[in-house]
């Protein structure tokens, strides 16, 4: 991809970072998962592993079309679904050796998991296969054996599991267990033909399974969150098209993304779960793509896989650092014009996500030329102690500058940034 700059966060700033998975993967599904201080990236014919700092520390081979990843809540344990192997296959973080295969040939194809507690749920769909479906496994088993959980067939079958509950979501149905011991009873369904969707794209559970978080395919409309206890749709996210779904580890933030769109890439959102209220936007990095299921939450951070296409198919991993944190606000005021090598004086004010003063704090400055995408470091100015600051610069000879102001993340915010643009003219 010509012109993309691909930087990756050090310790000294908390950045979102951009890092490249590297040049020789066919295809990759980009599902992930975190575990044991590692992020676990699926591809055509391997698992890339991550550190949570963004960077690419190894691989896991001997594997091929691993569609979806999970990992046991203590990250003892990640499961791969290698779809066409016919397989699912047990992973020991630590050391990435692959511990267990679970052979799979009756239930062809196994594309989505879900894990609570010792059991793994499983859907299976092949296009020239009779059936699609759904199998539990129990982990716990030396050699565990599939049980089918009795569903009306549909394709592509989407799973979330929390407690007790287990949501299978295809079509236009969504399906509610009750799930106890790996069998699943009917608790109730939802019909997206009673609210006007053509069917339901994604799925999630909060923690304790009490609500799911449901997006609409194909629809312009944001998703919603459901009571699983009455059936009932309880609040609604966004209205720009979001179809992909994660709900972080304590269940206060969604985030969401428009995935994959030929029309080219939509941002990712964060929304708190408890009003609906949007967090945080967060624009893609240059011309990319997020791929469907690969959002992850790490702790306050967020990861996900981003493509480059049609130009040429590249993968990337996107860690938005802070990205469950509310963030911090800053604004920036200068002259709209100025003269060739004429001072220009800028004003701006620092404020923390409940609106009080953040004291004495740096702010980094830095500019960027008409025609140029990258930002030049500037220079770094100290805010008085209600946040505001003031800071002069000479803008040359260029027709136009754009000056950003940027405050990194904190342990209790996420970064900020305001932008001002002067047109320059004249002397």
């Amino acid at each position: 991809m010509a012109g993309l700059t691909v930087f990756q966060a050090s310790t000294a700033t908390a950045a979102d970072s951009l890092t490249d998975l590297g040049g020789d993967i066919p295809f990759a599904w980009g599902d992930t998962a975190v575990a044991a201080g590692k992020v676990f990236i699926g591809a055509e014919d391997r698992i890339i592993v991550a550190d949570t700092q963004g960077a690419v520390t190894g691989a896991i081979t001997g594997v091929s079309d691993v569609t979806s990843l999970v990992a046991t809540p203590d990250g003892s344990h990640v499961y791969a679904a290698l779809r066409y192997e016919h397989q699912v296959v047990e992973i020991n973080p630590a050391d990435l050796a692959i511990v267990r295969r679970f052979d799979l040939a009756a239930y062809a194809c196994p594309t989505r998991l879900a894990l609570s507690e010792q059991w793994l749920w499983v859907s299976y769909s092949c296009a020239h296969y009779p059936s699609d479906g759904v199998i539990s496994l129990d982990l716990a088993a030396p050699m565990p054996q599939p049980v089918r959980l009795p569903l009306d067939t549909f394709e592509d079958v989407r799973l979330s599991v929390a407690g007790n509950t287990l949501l299978v979501g295809g079509d236009e149905i969504l399906q509610i267990y009750d799930v106890q011991g790996g069998i699943g009873t009917l608790r109730g369904t939802i019909n997206a033909d009673d609210y006007n969707v053509s069917q339901w794209e994604d799925v999630a559970l909060t923690p304790d399974g009490s609500a799911a978080l449901v997006s609409p395919g194909y629809s312009d409309d944001g998703f919603d969150a459901w009571d699983l206890t009455t059936l009932t749709r309880i609040r609604s996210y966004g209205s720009a098209g979001y179809q992909h779904i994660a709900v972080s580890p304590d269940g206060t933030r969604v985030a969401a993304s428009t995935g994959y769109s030929p029309s080219g890439p939509g941002p990712i959102a964060v929304f708190d779960f408890a009003t609906g209220a949007q967090t945080e936007t967060i624009e893609q990095m240059y011309d990319l793509q997020v791929l469907p299921e690969s959002l992850s939450f790490s702790g306050t951070d967020l990861f996900a896989v981003a493509e480059g296409y049609p130009n040429v198919r590249h993968y990337y991993l996107w860690r938005l650092h802070g990205a469950k944190l509310l963030p911090c606000e800053i604004t920036l005021s200068g002259p709209d014009t100025s003269g060739r090598f004429k001072p220009a004086t800028f004003t701006g004010r620092l404020t923390q996500p409940d609106g009080t003063a953040p004291g004495a704090q740096t702010v980094t400055v830095t500019r960027r030329p008409w025609g140029e995408n990258d930002f030049q470091p500037l220079l770094e100015v100290t805010t008085n102690v209600d946040g505001t600051f003031t800071f002069a610069n000479v803008p040359g000879v260029e027709t136009q500058w754009t000056y950003k102001a940027y405050y990194d993340n904190t342990a209790d915010s996420r970064s900020c940034s305001a932008t001002k643009v002067v047109e320059v003219s004249g002397w």
